[in-house]
Parts: C-alpha cells; sequence; structure tokens
C-alpha cells in the first residue's frame, strides 16, 4: 500500500498557513535587542470536513490548527477548560506535518486524561468531575517545571522552521471552548486572537478545488480487484499519535453492486461525556470507519442532502448495527443504494461521493487509544504491513471485503456475501 505518500504534495498546499511579524516583533535587521515573538495571524485555524476537509478527517471530530516558527527559547501557553467529549488532545508536528518523539521518546501528544489540572481545578478524564476545569499546556523545549509539556520542535530543528499544533475534540458535548494562546519570548507576551472563523467556519469551497483533483481511479480491467486493508501510519498528513489506522484503496463498485465489508468491532467507549480513562469495559477509547476520496487532499465523503443535512462517511459504535458478538456489516454504495440497503437487517450503509461515485476511494479503520492488553488492537500491527499480517495479528478484528450484487444481499442477507 502507498496511497499516502502521493497525496502529500497537495495536503502541503491546501494547509500551508504563513506566520506573521512585523519588523517591531522581530526587531528588524542589525537589532541585538530582545525581541517580541513572531505570532500567527490568529489562533486555531479550523480544519474538517465542515471547513477544508483535507487531510482524511473523522467526521466525528473537530479539528483546529495553530501554526508557529519555531525559535529558540520559545514558549506557547495554551490555557483552556476541559470539554465535555469522548476525547481531547493536543498534539504538536514537525515541518513536514509528522508527529515526532519527544526528549523523553514519547510521541509529540498530550491526551486528556494527560493534562494537568490547574490549582483548584479537576480533570474528568482522571476522576468523576463536572468538565469545564481549567488547565495549562506549555509548548516548548526547554524546562518548566510543568507536567503538561509539549515539544515545540524536534531536537536540532533551525530556527525559523514551521510548526504546528493540533487541537482535537471527539464527539462533543456542548460548547467548546478554544483555548487562549500566548506567546513568550525573551520576557515578552504576546496574545494570539482566536480566528473569527474557528467555531463557525462552513465549507465554502470543496478541498477539490483548492488543491486539484490529484490522481484518479485506477485503471482496470474486468472485474474489481478484492481490496484488502494494511497497516499505514498517516505520515505527512497530521496524523495523531494516540490514533493506529489500517486503510485499502478501491475501485467503485461495478452497475449493481455494492462493496461489503465484515468485521469484530473493539469495545469501546461510549456517548460524548467525559469520563476517567482507562475504561475497564472498553479495549479501545474510539473506533471508526470512514469513507474517503483517495485522489488529492484527502476529502472524508461528505454527501449535501436535501433536507440540508450531510451525509458523511464515518461511522462508529452509536451508529453501526452490531451483532451479539460484535460484528458489523459495512456495505459502501450511492445514496441512490442507500434506501435499499438499510432495508436489510445487520447491515451499515456507508456512502459513496456523491459528486464522483466512480472515482477511487479510500476506507479506513481507526483504533484510539487501545488498551496495551489488547492484542488484535491496529496498534500492535508494526506500521507498513500488509494484508496477509495485519490480518493475522487483528484476526477477527481485521476487516474483510468484498463487492456483492445488491440483489442477492436484499434477497439472501449479508451471509451471501462471502468476505475472506
Amino acid at each position: 500500500m502507498t496511497y499516502w505518500k502521493p497525496l502529500v504534495p497537495a495536503v502541503a498546499l491546501a494547509l500551508s498557513t504563513a506566520t506573521t511579524a512585523t519588523a517591531a516583533q522581530t526587531g528588524g535587521p542589525g537589532h541585538d535587542a530582545p525581541s517580541a515573538p513572531a505570532v500567527p495571524d490568529c489562533a486555531w485555524h479550523p480544519l474538517g470536513h465542515r471547513s477544508s476537509n483535507v487531510a482524511y478527517p473523522d467526521s466525528n471530530s473537530q479539528y483546529w490548527l495553530l501554526h508557529y516558527t519555531v525559535r529558540e527559547g520559545l514558549t506557547i501557553e495554551l490555557d483552556g477548560r476541559y470539554p465535555d467529549a469522548r476525547y481531547a488532545s493536543f498534539a504538536s508536528y514537525d515541518a513536514s506535518r509528522d508527529s515526532f518523539p519527544g526528549p523523553d521518546g514519547s510521541p509529540s501528544v498530550l491526551t486528556d486524561h494527560r493534562i494537568s489540572p490547574d490549582r483548584g481545578s479537576h480533570n474528568p478524564y482522571r476522576e468523576h468531575s463536572r468538565p469545564g476545569g481549567k488547565f495549562t499546556v506549555s509548548v516548548t523545549d526547554r524546562a518548566t517545571g510543568r507536567r503538561s509539556t509539549l515539544p515545540l520542535s524536534p531536537a536540532g530543528t533551525p530556527e525559523g522552521a514551521e510548526g504546528t499544533v493540533i487541537y482535537r475534540v471527539y464527539l462533543p458535548h456542548g460548547e467548546i471552548r478554544l483555548p487562549k494562546v500566548t506567546f513568550l519570548h525573551d520576557g515578552h507576551r504576546v496574545r494570539v486572537a482566536t480566528c473569527d472563523d474557528a467555531l463557525t467556519a462552513d465549507r465554502s469551497t470543496s478541498a477539490r478545488d483548492a488543491a486539484g483533483t490529484g490522481p484518479g481511479a485506477f485503471s482496470t480491467a474486468g472485474e474489481p480487484a478484492r481490496p484488502a486493508f494494511a497497516r499505514l501510519g498517516g505520515s505527512g498528513l497530521y496524523p495523531n499519535p494516540d490514533n493506529a489506522y489500517v486503510a485499502t484503496g478501491f475501485d467503485a463498485p461495478p452497475s449493481g453492486q455494492v462493496l461489503v465489508v465484515r468485521g469484530k468491532a473493539p469495545a469501546g467507549t461510549t456517548g460524548d461525556r467525559s469520563r476517567p480513562w482507562s475504561d475497564p469495559n472498553a479495549r479501545v477509547r474510539y473506533w471508526s470507519m470512514c469513507d474517503n476520496l483517495w485522489w488529492g487532499p484527502g476529502e472524508v465523503v461528505a454527501n449535501p442532502m436535501p433536507d440540508g443535512t450531510v451525509n458523511t462517511g464515518c461511522r462508529t459504535v452509536y451508529d453501526t448495527r452490531l451483532t451479539a458478538d460484535g460484528t458489523y456489516t459495512y456495505v459502501v454504495g450511492t445514496e441512490q443504494q442507500r434506501t435499499t440497503v438499510e432495508s436489510v437487517p445487520g447491515v451499515t450503509f456507508l456512502p459513496l461521493s456523491a459528486a464522483t461515485p466512480t472515482d477511487q476511494h479510500l476506507l479506513i479503520l481507526r483504533n484510539m487509544l487501545a488498551d496495551p492488553g489488547f492484542a488484535e488492537a491496529i496498534q500492535q500491527v508494526p506500521v507498513g504491513s500488509g494484508p496477509a499480517r495485519t490480518a493475522q495479528v487483528m484476526g477477527d478484528h481485521y476487516p474483510r471485503a468484498a463487492y456483492c450484487d445488491l440483489t442477492t444481499l436484499t434477497t439472501s442477507g449479508p451471509q451471501a456475501c462471502p468476505v475472506v
């Protein structure tokens, strides 16, 4: 599987945001006096299927980006409140849009339950408490004495390099308060205003219009090849260090057919409220299956409906039909096939793109924060493993796929569509 690498240039183009600095902030050429830090135009650019829709976003989550310029001695303070949500995290990325190891070798991510509360507040992801408690996260390469610290950049990064912090919130309940952002350098403190569209962004243009079409669908002769999932890392696409991914590209089903995908879902936490982690009843914090367009910047399917809603390409435990043993059966088809598919007991519909249903698509299965004892988790599969090795490790949790006649599915049920 090499689907990810051709997409990186388009994603880089779509997500590039320049930081701004005046001569007074930098001290200007020839100035040796302590200088205020260069700061971005605003904090928390929105990202996701409602805004730019790039880098394969999960439609059950919201993302905000804070861009910065690496500088020796720079610290960025994030003052926020714990959201009421299934999951939240901050992660820092290098100029290649990759996560990197911090000074202690751990990934550059601070997950909700690892963020220490301010004095007098409580963390609802550590103990049963009301959400809204305060926290302070420092993004820095300096020793601060604070436990809630993210590395600013990999060791050896030159000054002037680009860096990014992403704030992620999955399945939020109620209002999200974005953290206040302050840049500190040489005794200067500069507060950065929140972007005007941070919480009101609407998708005015598609990422395809902004970044080009990218590679087209595979050229195939006769029946399309059976899709097979393999373990990917998401390099260059702001991968979430708390997630692990398996994915497969696939050609649109031939006329009168659908794509059937079956596997066992891991036991996960439920609902959209914050709760302590880890959970003795869960093997993962969250999981999802998402259908995306393969070309270009990596859009998740988001089909506008006549009633004004959007049918997105992601499903998770709350909108997936499961058998008694936790097995799912996804059926991927066109919006015109949706009513027929959803009439079949025990299956869950996943849409192809309504705008380009015949283009090649990409299915991605995510596991988030897997229990270390969960031997079949995607996290246990070495990155870069092919389908055979991935299936061997994941066992019944491996998603198996096959094309099937829609008539066969509706008359004989999903068991008549064998997947191997």
